[in-house]
């Protein structure tokens, strides 16, 4: 997708010429098909263009409509262009030459600071208007986009990616130390916690936020909540899986618009294996082939992961069988050091990731799509809050807590005689379990209170977290570091889907990177309208299973095997083991971290090495997950804090 930049006056000076070359040079890096930008009075908007779809190529941005003089830019990819050609009076014939980012203008021209509520898809813009001098940026409902800004009175600045801003020149890259310290600990925070980013002065705009810029204020306003969507209420449990099946058929279909071949990524889940088949049906008549990568471990490693799924390739391949045209490719990654991966998404992003593990594979599957000439790739990363919704870890046990006994009991005797299980397993895991496992996870906190609860996950420094108050700020703001508290499915569906939906600016960067566009089709704001106003029992119906609504809705669609299995996959199940053969790298790497003074201040250089001394010792479970966690985080972390106070 094409990225966006710009830099506002706002007292009206002229933009200095040295800011707007400094910003565009970044974000050349984003623009393969060109970089524009132009100026309007005190204010410079630009464009990186990156071209993916057929309409791409009439892409004309930065643009003004000439009724409003307003002038725009958008890295725009809609899934609503039918309609709104149609709104738009536009004749069909002249449809392949109207670009997206068109149409954001054209709806920018007819409902304002309101258009941002009749654009689905992947988007961000930037509307600048030179009478009021004013700014006014939003982004897309789910954030399959990136859009941060900095604010200095009288100057603004804003792009796709921070890398862009920060090269403002004499910009003061500050290091946030909470927002850090939040990394570390997996701690997300509310809103405002959210949006602040790695560096003091840059914020990230929020997905589904709009936010307006005057000489006198800022102005930002939520424009879609989970919370508001309507109730969805139909005849039967038929109706629920047509109408399911009619949004995410058009989820899919939407993102195949495509002027290079189209991918997927392919594991064993119910997410990225409803997307493939859902893709392979759409192009079976077309006669298009269907790339499909599915990361394979270099090594056992089942008994590393038990409960989980350490080889996916078995049942991501039932699904590649199922259909003719898609192309099963494996993903080895032979060669590619996980360290490396963390290293890679450094410099990709600027910024630590999440899920530092698995950036190895991730990453071997962009190269392999980049290699073969891929524009799309597909994922299902949104799907756990909508498509497959599990209807809650203790739904069953909220249900008795707030009375609905007739309603618990039914649903705990399903999933008794769903896991044909004794009664004791049942009201051990639906009911005693929520209760226990807070007070067993405490009573350690109270009988070790000099051991800091997120020990055994994270690789903060004790005297850092010490220093802020870190676990104060959990208490005040009631969070859970062992992440054991029992929450009502409607607070973890909520959270599901808005602490995810950040993410989506990396799936921005490395689609810039590597030259493609990563597209969600389970990140589709009318399909999760839609999961989100389903009736609960929908998606535990049938004997007490979870995820019903995908699972009966698929059924002739996925494999049998894949609809009925429920186990989850764990695609970096091998990953300590990849880290044993590049040993010598992981010595320089901590070496290099604790004669760093500032980065050893931040990360627990001791703790790195007890992990990475473990997992030499025996690779165990434990050893594994803390690999995985612990130290591959740490070290992203660390390397972030080195690179910032060196550069």
């Amino acid at each position: 997708m094409s990225g966006i930049f710009g830099f506002v006056s706002l007292d009206g000076r002229p933009v200095p010429h040295e800011y707007v070359q400094a910003m565009a040079e970044v974000m050349a890096g984003w623009g393969p098909d060109g970089v524009a930008s132009r100026i309007k009075g005190s204010a410079v908007l630009g464009h990186a263009h990156l071209h993916t779809t057929p309409e791409d190529h009439y892409e004309r941005m930065p643009s003004e409509h000439p009724d409003s003089e307003i002038l725009v830019t958008a890295a725009a990819r809609l899934d609503n262009r039918d309609e709104l050609c149609d709104l738009f009076r536009i004749p069909m014939p002249e449809r392949p030459a109207v670009a997206d980012g068109r149409l954001v203008t054209l709806a920018l021209d007819r409902w304002g600071k309101y258009a941002q509520e009749h654009l689905f898809g992947d988007w961000s813009l930037a509307a600048w208007n030179q009478g009021e001098r004013s700014l006014f940026i939003a982004r897309d409902q789910l954030g399959n986009t990136g859009l941060f800004y900095w604010h200095k009175p009288p100057f603004f600045a804003f792009a796709s990616t921070p890398q862009a801003i920060l090269a403002l020149p004499g910009f003061p890259r500050r290091l946030d130390e909470w927002r850090l310290a939040r990394y570390l600990v997996i701690f997300p925070g509310d809103e405002a916690e959210r949006s602040r980013t790695f560096w003091e002065e840059v914020r990230l705009l929020l997905p589904s936020h709009q936010l307006t810029v005057t000489p006198h204020a800022l102005k930002l306003r939520k424009y879609w909540r989970v919370q508001d969507a309507p109730s969805v209420r139909l005849a039967s449990d038929e109706g629920y899986i047509e109408g399911f099946l009619d949004h995410y058929r058009r989820a899919v279909r939407v993102r195949l618009r495509s002027a290079r071949p189209v991918g997927c990524q392919l594991s064993a889940g119910l997410d990225s294996s409803s997307v493939t088949a859902l893709a392979a049906e759409a192009l079976q008549n077309g006669g298009r082939a269907l790339p499909a990568f599915t990361s394979v471990p270099l090594y056992p490693a089942a008994h590393l992961v038990p409960g989980a799924l350490a080889d996916e390739w078995p049942l991501a391949h039932t699904v590649a069988e199922k259909y003719d045209h898609i192309e099963h490719i494996p993903i080895r990654a032979e060669g590619s050091s996980p360290l490396k991966a963390v290293h890679e998404g450094l410099r990709i992003c600027g910024q630590p990731l999440h899920a530092a593990a698995n950036r190895y594979w991730i990453q071997a599957i962009y190269d392999e799509a980049r290699r073969r000439g891929l524009g799309v790739v597909l994922t299902g990363q949104m799907g756990n809050g909508g498509v497959s919704w599990s209807g809650g870890r203790h739904r069953i046990f909220f249900l008795l807590l707030q009375g609905r006994w007739d309603e618990g009991l039914r649903a705990l005797r399903a999933y008794k005689e769903k896991q044909e299980c004794s009664w004791y397993r049942a009201i051990r895991r639906h009911l005693l379990d929520p209760v226990l496992r807070p007070l067993w996870h405490r009573r350690r906190w109270v009988l070790h209170p000099m051991e800091l609860p997120w020990s055994q996950y994270s690789a903060i420094h004790p005297d850092f977290a010490r220093r802020i108050g870190l676990r104060e700020a959990m208490g005040a703001e009631g969070h859970d570091p062992f992440f054991a508290l029992p929450q009502t499915p409607e607070w973890e569906r909520r959270r599901t889907i808005e602490v995810n939906a950040p993410g989506g600016y990396i799936h921005h960067h490395f689609g810039a990177a590597f030259r493609m566009e990563i597209r969600d089709p389970t990140a589709d704001v009318r399909l999760i309208t839609f999961c989100l106003g389903v009736p609960d029992d929908q998606y535990s119906r049938d004997s007490g299973g979870e995820r019903m609504l995908l699972r009966r809705s698929l059924a002739g669609v996925l494999p049998n095997e894949v609809i009925g299995n429920t186990v989850r996959g764990r695609q970096a199940a091998d990953v300590a083991l990849r880290l044993l053969d590049y040993r010598e790298e992981m010595e320089e790497e901590l070496v290099a971290l604790a004669s760093h003074g500032t980065a050893a201040a931040y990360v627990d250089v001791n703790a790195l090495r007890r992990a990475w001394q473990g997992l030499q010792t025996s690779v165990t479970p434990r050893t594994s997950q803390r690999a995985a966690s612990l130290l591959l985080r740490g070290v992203m972390a660390g390397r972030f804090v080195a690179g910032l106070t060196e550069g």
